[in-house]
């Protein structure tokens, strides 16, 4: 049995082997929603170790993961990089191709020497067209896709949001992509193949309801969509209200009974609708502490909700009982806290049962370990490809500064 000392063990992906070769954030938080459901990660840094070591995003790209230092420059550590690609299920990079094949890591590279791989090729703009070349993130996928001219208010400037949803939004849409590849290799016998996945792409599936009527505008001459501040297109009511104790209510409502409905908890005439029940809304809250107005919407089975800080996030009673955050430990001892897997399976103990402290690893601490356990007959490749060369005195690196 493969041996892991994050507590995270088991899953539906359970038995997945998949190689982190990327940097930055994003494509190695595809890796750890991998790790999240089960698979066995292994995260390949440097010799020193990743530069993301240094920053405040590390434990949510290194959780659930082992780490491997490789000298990519001297060839016998290339020849164990091989061996890994020949073992592992999915490898996942975030390099143009050409600077990806100087160290073997190239997507045509990797199939020759494991052609049953699924390869997550990470780009800012998808692999062709014509702005394959630019260098791209999340942010850039926000932008590109419309969301940014879409945020704001209606006479202020565009607005990027204050977190990476970009690179998170592209994260879930790579590792569903990269589950959907696996099933069709593993179960269908499929071959290997590229998983294509960038932020762009993935963020026009935020922006969807706006570009449903702005193709047909498009094709009409018309203006294209304007920022709404709170408000979204096709949505009745869709704001933020100030609370008597100084809290916000976020409240959104749709359909013809929600707004009947909000009319009536909060004291307007019925048939009141638009900017006028936003008044009334506004002024309903004004008079109430936020739990209480939160509380009154749920009882009318009406959508509303505290605007959390990040504060209460981490304290609220809902998500410690769902236990949706979980501790991790750093090399040092210190705590630091992550989201837990989401989505979560039902009874499985990986996803579904209490989150559990796991330690983040320091810079080549796995590396001995993984090199015997991948090239193991009992944990095979997974296609014929050449063994891994397990180089001399890599295990353990430098701990992590």
């Amino acid at each position: 049995m493969v041996r892991r000392d994050d507590a995270n063990v088991g899953g539906p992906l359970a038995g997945l082997r998949v190689l982190d070769a990327a940097s930055l954030y994003a494509a190695p938080l595809l890796a750890s929603l991998l790790a999240d459901q089960g698979a066995d990660v292994v995260k390949l840094e440097p010799p020193g170790g990743d530069a993301y070591r240094a920053t405040g995003f590390w434990p949510l790209v290194a959780r659930g993961k082992r780490s491997v230092v490789l000298d990519l420059a001297d060839a016998g550590e290339r020849a164990a990089l091989r061996g890994l690609v020949a073992a592992a299920h999915v490898v996942v990079v975030n390099e143009p191709a050409a600077r990806l094949a100087t160290r073997g890591l190239d997507p045509d590279t990797m199939l020759a020497v494991n052609p049953g791989l699924v390869v997550a090729h990470v780009s800012g703009y998808g692999a062709d067209g014509p702005a394959a070349g630019r260098p791209g993130n999340g942010t850039m996928g926000e932008a590109f896709a419309g969301l940014t001219h879409m945020t704001g208010d209606a006479d202020g400037p565009p607005m990027l949001p204050s977190v990476p949803l970009g690179d998170a939004v592209m994260a879930y849409a790579g590792a569903f992509g990269v589950a959907a590849a696996c099933h069709d290799v593993r179960v269908n016998g499929g071959p290997g193949r590229v998983v294509d996945v960038n932020p762009v792409e993935a963020m026009l599936h935020v922006v969807g309801p706006t570009l449903v009527s702005a193709a047909a505008g498009v094709a009409a001459g018309a203006a294209p969509p304007g920022r709404l501040g709170g408000g979204l297109a096709g949505s009745a009511l869709r704001d933020v209200f100030a609370c008597a104790d100084g809290g916000w209510l976020a409240v959104s409502v749709s359909t013809p009974r929600q707004l009947r409905d909000l009319a009536a908890v909060v004291g307007a005439p019925a048939g009141t609708a638009g900017g006028e029940l936003g008044e009334a809304v506004r002024t309903w809250a004004g008079g109430l502490d936020r739990a209480e107005a939160v509380e009154r919407l749920a009882a009318a089975r009406l959508p509303g909700a505290p605007v959390n800080t990040a504060h209460d996030v981490v304290t609220d009673p809902h998500l410690r009982h769902r236990q949706a955050l979980r501790t991790l430990r750093t090399p040092e001892g210190a705590t630091v806290t992550v989201p837990a897997p989401s989505p979560r399976t039902a009874h499985d103990p990986a996803t579904g049962g209490a989150p559990q402290a796991g330690v983040l690893p320091t810079a080549g601490q796995h590396t001995g370990e993984v090199l015997r356990e991948w090239a193991a007959p009992t944990h095979g490749p997974a296609t014929h490809g050449p063994a891994p060369h397990e180089p001399g005195a890599q295990e353990p690196a430098a701990s992590a500064k």
